[in-house]
Formats: structure tokens, sequence, C-alpha cells
């Protein structure tokens, strides 16, 4: 029933799969992000596919990475639970730690697209509380697949931080997040425009910061964004 869903048809119809880009390790190495292309012919556009891995312990008490949930480019506007029903077919412990990150992911799933902007936004402001590199991991987690950013390690993501262009994210004093109804991109709402308003204390006038989000597996995640100065 899962891969019946029109937005996962990618992972059954492909002839030629690749790699795209190195093996993310977030969460000490508790959770592991993969991004793979996959396209049905040589010459369809090729569908990015971002597999979401969790480190869990198996039967005989050694650990292994066990898919915990897939996101594909094209977004979505509805939800399904049976991968959790998946998850009980699984060993017990292996059943709990899926069941326990697919938890966290149905609370990710009741944040609304302002939710998302402010949580990245203020684990950037922060990027090194409550560990190093935390708040880029924050960021690379709600990365869509079509993100660019989503391909890099949190290392990665801190040097593109460096960018001048960038410096608002980490130099902001105050931070307002329109609450309104996002602009919707796409008829059925699953791509939206989410502004959050920064400035630096002394500042007068205000920076924009423009996020795009679409909607994957119920849960928003960022596709790009625009800096207005």
């Amino acid at each position: 029933r899962v891969l019946a869903e029109e937005w996962y048809r990618p992972l059954v119809e492909w002839s030629e799969m690749r790699w795209d880009g190195d093996l993310v390790l977030l969460g000490n190495g508790a959770e592991a992000y993969q991004q793979a292309g996959v396209r049905s012919s040589p010459t369809a556009a090729w569908v990015s596919i971002r597999w979401i891995l969790a480190r869990v312990l198996a039967e005989g008490g050694h650990e292994e990475w066990r898919v915990a949930t897939v996101f594909v480019q094209e977004p979505d506007s509805t939800q399904s639970d049976d991968l959790e029903a998946a998850a009980l077919a699984l060993p017990a412990e292996a059943a709990a730690a899926i069941s326990r990150w697919r938890k966290r992911q149905m609370a990710e799933q009741r944040l609304s697209p302002a939710d998302v902007v402010e949580k990245v936004m203020r684990a950037l402001r922060t990027p090194d509380e409550p560990h190093p590199l935390h708040g880029c991991e924050v960021a690379i987690r709600y990365c869509s697949p079509s993100n660019a950013a989503s391909r890099l390690s949190p290392q990665g993501f801190e040097a593109y931080l460096r960018e001048p262009w960038y410096a608002i994210m980490t130099e902001w004093d105050e931070l307002q997040v329109e609450r309104e109804q996002p602009e919707a991109v796409d008829p059925d709402g699953s791509v939206v425009l989410q502004d959050a308003l920064v400035r630096r204390s002394g500042d007068e006038s205000w920076t924009v910061v423009t996020w795009q989000l679409s909607l994957h597996s119920g849960t928003w995640l960022t596709d790009s964004l625009t800096i207005t100065e």
C-alpha cells in the first residue's frame, strides 16, 4: 500500500540509480541520511530520493542500520502510517527503535511551515549549542530531497554559512516569523513560501528571509531560501 502512493512511484519504476553525495551522520552517529537519484529511462529526469536510517540494536545484541523513512523529491499532500505497521514485523529491539523515530517524526508532522522555519533559524543562530554543529544538523534534518544542502555534512553546511550573504543567519538579534497562512506555490498547497524577518541590534531595517518549503510524508521540509536585505 505504501508503494502504491503516487509520490513513491519512482521507487518501483526506476531503471538507473546513482548515489548523490556522501553518507551524512547526525545525532552522534544514531541517524544517517543518504541521498540517491533514480530515473526510469536514459532520457528521463533524475528524481532525488532521501533515505533516513536509524541505528538500532538487533537480535543478538549487535547494532545495524534500519530504514526509518524515505522522502521522495515529489511533494505530497497526504501521509501514510503503513511504515509504523511494517516496523511491527521487525525484531522487538529494532521495532522499538523505529517506533521511537516515528513518534518523533509524527511530532514533526504537526509542525507548520512557520514552526519549521523558526526552529531552523533559531538553531542556526546558536549553531554550536548544545553541542558543536548542532544547528547545522537541525538544518540538514529539515532539508527536502531537492535542496542541494541535503547532500552536505554538518561540517560542509558550516562552511556554507561562512559565505558573506548568509552572515545574517548567525548574527541576527531579533526574529519575527510570519504566522499568517503561507503563500502557496502549488495549487494543492504542498509547496509554500514562508517569510521570516531578522535584524541585528542597532539596525533600523529588517532583512527578509523567504523560505520555500514542500510537504514530504506529512513533514514540511525546506527547498531553498532567499535573503533580501
